[in-house]
This record gives C-alpha cells, sequence and structure tokens, in this order.
C-alpha cells in the first residue's frame, strides 16, 4: 500500500457495528473521523424540540431516517463526541438502536450510503494511537481486557491501561540511561576520576537486570492464568483424587481404580464454578517409586503444584500415616501453605469413632491456614463444605492481584529479552574492558527497545499485525 493511499485510508470516516452480532435489547454503531457530524444530521431526528444544532456529549433520543424512502425506520439513541476529547482524538457518534439483526445492519448500510466507510479490525483504537490519545501499551491492554477469562488477567490488563506497566519500564530505562551516562562520562573524560562509578554502574545493571526477568517470568504466570482459576487435587496415590474430581466436574473425566498408580499423567478439565472460569487438575500420585513412567507422572504433578492458584491435598482417612508426602509437598511449595486445603476422602469407610480419632490426626499433622474437610467421594458428603472452602480460598487469592504489574503479549515479552540480552552483554563487556564506545551502542539499542515496547518506535507493519487481532468495531 503506498504512502498516500494509507494516508487517505486514515483520514476517512469509519463505522462498525461495535456490539456482538445477533439479537439483544440494544445495538451499538460507531463512527469516526471528520464527517461525522454531517452524516449524523443526515440520518438522525432528534425529539427534542426547537434544536437548532446537536451538541458534543449529550445524550439525544430520536429517530433514525432513511434520506432514500424518505421514510423513519428505528426508534434510537446517540450521542455526538467533538475531537480531540474522544476515545479516537476525532470527531465520533455512537448510535444506540434496537438490538436487532436486521435493523443493525440496514442502520449501518444507510450510514455507510451517506459518507463513511467500514473500519477495519482495531482502526478506532489504532487511530487513537495515531492521535496520541492511547500509547502502544494502552492498546494492547485494551484487546487484553476485551479477552479476559480470569480475574487475573483481567486485573493485570487493566493495570497495563491504568499505566502501571509503563510507569515500571520507565523506571528500567532510567536505570540503563544512568548506565549510559556513566559509561560515556568515562569515554568523554579518560583522565577524570570518578570515585565508585565502576560499582555503581554494576550495582544499577544487576537491579536493571532483575526488574527485567522478573517482567519476563511476569508473562508466563499471564499464560497460565488465561485459562482461568487453576486448582490441583494432589495427594498420594489411591487416595480418591480421580473420584474427586469425576464428582466435581459430574462426569466420568478420569480412570477410578483401587490399583494405586493408574493416574500417571495429569488430567485438566475447563469448568465453570461460582461464575467464573476454573480449570482442574487430576495428577498423578506423589509418592517415591522406580517406575520410569509413573516418576515421570509424579515429576509433572509437583511442577501442576507450583504453578497452581489453590491446592486440594487429598488424605486417605485409613491411611493417615502418608503424612510424609504431605511433609514433603508442604516443604516444597512453601508459598502455597495458605492456598492448600487438606481434604480428608472416605469418610464413608469408617465408623463416628474412627472419624473423630482422625480429625484429631489431621489437626495434629500440620497447622493448616484452611481447616481440613472431610468428604466421601463415593457418596458425595461434605462436597458442599468443601466447595465453600475453595471459593473463600479464590476470594482470598483473588484480593491480591489488585497491584500485580506484568507484560500481556509475546510482541512485549520478545522486547524485553532483546533489551536484557543487551544489557547482559554491556555489563559483561564492561566487566572484561572492552571498548566503551561498543559497550554504549549495547546499551543504546537496549534503550531502544524498551522504547519500541511503549510503541515510541514502532514500524507501520507491527502497527497493521497488532490491530487485526481487534474486532472489527473496536
Amino acid at each position: 500500500m503506498s504512502a498516500m493511499s494509507s494516508l487517505s485510508r486514515e483520514i476517512d470516516t469509519i463505522c462498525a457495528v461495535s456490539s456482538p452480532s445477533g439479537e439483544g435489547a440494544i445495538s451499538i454503531i460507531r463512527a469516526s473521523g471528520k464527517d461525522c457530524l454531517n452524516i449524523l444530521n443526515k440520518i438522525f431526528r432528534p425529539y427534542e424540540k426547537n434544536l437548532s444544532k446537536i451538541k458534543s456529549r449529550y445524550f439525544y433520543a430520536g429517530q433514525i431516517f432513511d434520506f432514500q424512502t424518505a421514510s423513519n425506520i428505528d426508534e434510537a439513541a446517540c450521542v455526538f463526541i467533538k475531537g480531540p476529547n474522544s476515545y479516537t482524538g476525532e470527531d465520533m457518534f455512537e448510535i444506540y438502536p434496537h438490538g436487532g439483526i436486521f435493523n443493525t445492519k440496514y442502520i449501518l448500510e444507510i450510514i455507510l450510503k451517506s459518507g463513511a466507510r467500514l473500519a477495519l479490525n482495531g482502526e478506532f483504537t489504532k487511530r487513537a494511537y495515531l492521535n496520541n490519545k492511547i500509547n502502544l501499551l494502552e492498546a494492547e491492554a485494551v484487546l487484553e481486557i476485551i479477552k479476559a477469562n480470569s480475574l487475573k488477567t483481567l486485573v493485570i490488563a487493566n493495570n497495563e491501561l491504568g499505566g502501571l506497566l509503563e510507569k515500571k519500564i520507565k523506571e528500567i530505562k532510567e536505570s540503563y540511561i544512568y548506565i549510559l551516562a556513566s559509561v560515556e562520562a568515562l569515554i568523554d573524560f579518560p583522565d577524570e576520576v570518578f570515585e565508585n562509578i565502576d560499582s555503581d554502574l554494576l550495582n544499577k545493571a544487576g537491579e536493571a537486570e532483575q526488574a527485567l526477568t522478573y517482567l519476563i517470568d511476569s508473562y508466563k504466570n499471564y499464560e497460565l492464568n488465561k485459562a482461568g482459576f487453576s486448582v490441583v487435587i494432589a495427594g498420594a496415590p489411591n487416595a480418591g483424587k480421580s473420584n474427586i474430581l469425576n464428582r466435581i466436574t459430574g462426569k466420568d473425566r478420569a480412570i477410578v481404580s483401587d490399583v494405586p498408580g493408574t493416574t500417571r499423567d495429569y488430567i485438566e478439565e475447563n469448568l465453570f464454578l461460582f461464575n467464573k472460569p476454573v480449570k482442574i487438575i487430576d495428577t498423578a500420585g506423589l509418592r517415591e517409586t522406580m517406575e520410569l513412567l509413573e516418576s515421570k507422572g509424579v515429576e509433572r504433578s509437583y511442577g501442576q503444584i507450583k504453578n497452581s492458584d489453590a491446592v486440594l491435598y487429598i488424605l486417605d482417612i485409613n491411611d493417615l500415616n502418608e503424612d510424609k508426602i504431605l511433609k514433603e509437598t508442604f516443604d516444597m511449595f512453601e508459598d502455597k501453605k495458605d492456598n492448600l486445603i487438606p481434604i480428608v476422602n472416605k469418610t464413608d469407610t469408617v465408623n463416628k469413632k474412627d472419624l473423630d480419632a482422625a480429625e484429631e490426626k489431621v489437626l495434629q499433622l500440620f497447622e493448616f491456614k484452611n481447616k481440613p474437610v472431610f468428604i466421601s467421594a463415593k457418596t458425595g458428603s461434605g462436597f458442599e463444605t468443601m466447595k465453600k472452602e475453595l471459593y473463600d480460598v479464590i476470594l482470598r487469592v483473588e484480593g491480591g492481584v489488585k497491584n500485580d504489574v506484568g507484560i500481556t503479549t509475546l510482541r512485549q515479552k520478545n522486547l524485553i529479552v532483546k533489551s536484557l540480552e543487551l544489557l547482559s552483554s554491556a555489563k559483561d563487556k564492561f566487566i572484561a574492558g572492552r571498548p566503551l564506545e561498543i559497550i554504549s551502542l549495547d546499551l543504546r539499542e537496549g534503550i531502544n527497545a524498551l522504547d519500541e515496547i511503549v510503541g515510541e518506535v514502532t514500524s507501520e507493519d507491527v502497527l497493521d499485525v497488532l490491530f487485526k487481532e481487534f474486532c472489527i468495531g473496536k
């Protein structure tokens, strides 16, 4: 596409349906560009009497007018927003007709025939970026908010939109600039003695490396949470984990057997619990084993526990001496203790006296953050209590994510990795006594990578790829 045609495309007045397809109470049709007010005056007739002109940011009710048939076709509301104080920075309007499929498409066609063209995917947000209403991080955050399917991903994306990620990157950039200034001072004033400059430079580089590594790790955490809140069912073999998975999901998802070690790999199931997406993961029994395939399953079980949000740790009421495995799990995953719920299964197999004794024994094992729940996977007894305890853990975990900061796209991650590699290379070269001019080049390129994350240095090709992920009305 030529520069001229690209420019023409970006000054056109664009329009699109911004509400989901299908029938509903209302639809939303959005337009942006210099001809918005002319188009609105042509197709919309407000009920307000003696209205000389449509004012910006006022909500009007009226009729949509089809100038080709000279007839009113739908009752609707509309808002006109004068640029640059709009989402795109241009004149905009939104029309809210009834939420039918045919009438919404028909009104869109009237707007198109009045001088607008159909918007491309993400073109409204792209114009907001090009008109300096948002930066590239904020544009990506808008898309991630739309796609979010867990509270963690929603909060992190919203924090990105609110500028927390940009603030973090600017702090790293300030450390980078300090390092670069120190290097260039050594270049420009080779005969000067700068006290502690070497140690200060290396300390700053270490701080920046740590911050960059944190952001890289945050991307993995963000991706893990895209599937929703993760709950791992763990415990010794034959404790009833698979039976519990089947009862929670309401179907025979896992093979149930009295033979220990039946589950060799983890099984996951996505479902909707407590009005939110939850991923339930049944894992291989935790025990020491010389059998190769089973040991691989145990290793994966520990990996699932490490990456989980909560753990339902299943204990067999008839074999509470398996607490050795529980202790090892506690020791390995100190950070999971608050989110681990001990579940004592098979209560249907003991009498009241043995049940009371088991309760005392379990409470003596460890100081649990969450109280033990006694259940029977066979009869369903205690499952409602277990769900309540799990819900409390979910609320507590979700309540702790309000200030989480992380990167949300592969583009951001790749640039952070590039910046870290350049910083580490510059630090290694400095320690090795390599020419300062070469070190300076690495540092400048690392800073450019950070600038590219925010969108201060971005090619047209990158923008096209990014905004094509958006829906047409955004």
